[in-house]
């Protein structure tokens, strides 16, 4: 106890430190749980990002869609699930300065969440609703804003969108991510 009060600096800057070394290993533990999260899902399409990415002027053709085309096996989504898939697939329509989830946005993938909304039964439904329908009519105007939506509930702090991209930025960011777009 003598050499506790004759070192008291020593003894609280080792408190501190191993505080800040617990809440460290708390976020990088998190971090890590968020990316198993987004890269537990395996892309099934193999075809050209390009060719198969609805434009902003085409109307996208959405028929119910069971199999999930964005993980075999896995036919029901949580709440979690449906949120990063949205997420995801918004990167490919919106500016942001930071974009760590990629999912090609296809007529499948937009049919299939479309299909789980609509037999789910989750807390934001009318919002996904409304943005998968706009997504499905081929309106990607307020993708920014759709981004953000989704981003707000997932408790994002970095990498608000800031716009939407033009069809040659979305083309540019199809070929820039393309080793990671799932």
């Amino acid at each position: 106890m003598t050499w506790i009060k004759e070192h008291k600096l020593i003894v609280t800057c080792m408190i501190v430190f191993a505080i800040c070394l617990g809440g460290l290993g708390i976020i990088l533990v998190d971090m890590i749980d968020q990316k198993a999260v987004s890269s537990s899902t395996q892309a099934s399409s193999t075809e050209d990002h390009a060719a198969s990415a609805p434009s902003t002027s085409e109307q996208v053709n959405v028929e119910a869609v069971t199999e999930n085309p964005f993980d075999h096996g896995n036919s029901s989504l949580t709440e979690d699930e449906l949120l990063n898939y949205m997420h995801g697939m918004s990167h490919q329509k919106v500016e942001a300065e930071e974009k760590w989830i990629h999912y090609e946005m296809t007529e499948e993938r937009i049919g299939f969440l479309l299909t789980i909304v609509e037999n789910g039964s989750f807390k934001n439904e009318d919002l996904y609703l409304d943005i998968l329908n706009r997504w499905a009519e081929g309106d990607f105007t307020q993708a920014d804003k759709d981004h953000n939506a989704i981003w707000k509930l997932q408790g994002g702090t970095i990498g608000e969108a800031t716009g939407v991209l033009s069809p040659e930025e979305e083309q540019q960011y199809l070929e820039d991510y393309k080793s990671s777009i799932k």
